[in-house]
């Protein structure tokens, strides 16, 4: 009998058990660990005993290819789409958008957007696209470039959405959201509201997500001057994101409930944030937040009635922002040093600082702060009894604010400006002041952003 050649691993003369079973399942690298990394589950509770959790752990580190059966099943348990695990991306493709979304992490927004962007041109895979695109509106966001942020947040959503992926449009949204408030658009509370109930819909509700989402709430309340509000929903944030948020928004939410409390005059509560804030910001050696920092600080210890040490950090503010050429938040610490100067009664200096503060915001084309840096310029000259030269700026203010929809700032300044008023003995225009405010927040259309607040 001739001999018979037999590949050492396929019996030919008997059949196989092995016969018939499907191959393992190609998945995304890295596509199952943050799968339930972003649904803040365990090994075990995607396992829950169907499966061993050392066979998880096997596909998230690429060791095992699942069955479609338990790919399926991860997928049900972490809320994504199959689509998620597999793509039809190249492994470099998702090498690059891990590198952009690592930009966004440490707070390089420029970087993410331009990787992003050339991530966006090459790639022919949808999910990476999409999770491209929710990246860049992050930074966006981040570098106040609100019309191009919600551009992108909103494409991302509706591939998401397309795709059955809950948790991603809900994030989507968010982001949608906190770009909207950029924009002055009323409706990003409502849009932060509905991010928060989809991802809520999800069973378990991942804390992560929920964390996230209720920090962008929060600074979009504050933003429309509803401060306790905010500060519940950002409290909140802080319980349910414990282990989950990373430094960098833990030091966003402090630096908003520092502004928050700072608002409603609860200046100790006020002062315990802000430094919390600034302690982080060393530690990621964010400077441009330890800038903004510094002048938050300043308007705390100059209204805890310290204009001297208010004055030194309000300098260091500036000296840092100069360093940086952060030329847009300069116009916003150029006021405190003019507030706190005007408090020392050094009313050539406070007018010097304010009337810059005026000349930048006009020439970067900041229209509501060029009208809070004339009211300064008003207060500055009615402290000198020069109520003429206060009425001209005064009046200069509203007509900005009005041009700029600042309804926000306009109904503030008309109660500053009423206060004015009835200090010199004029009842009848003090009232007639008020009763513009009143109507200026009755007419609220879109609330301005503060300029000490940075989005979670």
């Amino acid at each position: 009998m001739p001999e018979v050649s037999v590949h050492p691993l396929i019996d030919t003369t008997a059949p196989s058990r092995r016969r018939g079973r499907r191959r393992g399942v190609e998945v995304r690298p890295g596509a199952v660990k943050q799968a339930r990394s972003e649904a803040g589950l365990s090994l075990g509770q995607v396992a829950q005993g169907d499966i061993s959790r050392t066979a998880i752990y096997f596909v998230e580190t690429g060791k095992a290819k699942p069955s479609m059966e338990t790919l399926q099943l991860i997928a049900a348990r972490t809320k994504k789409p199959i689509d998620f695990f597999l793509g039809d991306g190249g492994a470099g493709d998702d090498s690059a958008l891990a590198e952009v979304e690592r930009l966004v992490a440490v707070g390089d927004n420029a970087a993410a957007v331009s990787s992003g962007e050339a991530l966006v041109a090459r790639s022919s895979d949808r999910r990476v696209v999409a999770n491209a695109r929710l990246a860049m509106s992050t930074a966006l966001v981040r570098l106040g470039r609100g019309l191009e942020a919600r551009s992108l947040a909103s494409g991302a959503r509706s591939y998401f959405e397309e795709a059955g992926d809950v948790l991603m449009a809900a994030e989507s949204l968010g982001w949608e959201a906190a770009a909207a408030r950029m924009m002055d658009d009323a409706v990003s509370v409502d849009l932060a509201t509905e991010a928060l109930r989809r991802c809520r819909t999800v069973d378990p509700v991942p804390a992560m997500t929920e964390a996230k989402l209720l920090a962008i709430l929060g600074h979009v309340l504050a933003a429309r001057q509803e401060n306790a509000r905010a500060v519940e929903v950002f409290e909140e944030a802080l319980r349910v994101g414990a282990g989950f948020l990373d430094l960098r928004r833990l030091s966003y939410i402090y630096g908003n409930l520092s502004v928050c409390h700072e608002a409603m005059g609860e200046l100790s509560q006020a002062g315990h944030y802000v430094r919390k804030a600034m302690a982080i910001y060393e530690t990621l050696q964010d400077r441009r937040q330890q800038a903004l920092s510094e002048n938050n600080l300043a308007v705390l210890i100059l209204h805890e009635g310290d204009p001297v040490a208010a004055l030194r950090h309000a300098e260091e503010s500036l000296r840092q922002m100069d360093q940086l050429d952060y030329v847009v938040m300069k116009p916003h610490v150029l006021m405190t040093i003019a507030e706190i100067q005007l408090a020392l009664s050094e009313y050539d200096l406070a007018t010097h600082h304010a009337q810059a503060a005026v000349d930048l915001a006009q020439r970067h084309g900041q229209v509501a702060k060029a009208g809070e840096a004339h009211q300064w310029l008003g207060r500055i000259a009615e402290a000198q009894g020069d109520s003429k030269t206060a009425d001209v700026e005064f009046g200069i203010a509203f007509r900005l604010f009005d041009q700029d929809r600042a309804t926000e700032w306009s109904a503030r300044n008309h109660v500053i400006y009423a206060e004015i008023l009835e200090a010199r003995g004029d009842l009848a225009g003090a009232n007639r002041q008020l009763r513009l405010a009143l109507a200026a927040v009755g007419r609220r259309e879109s609330p301005r952003e503060s300029a000490r607040t940075a989005i979670a």
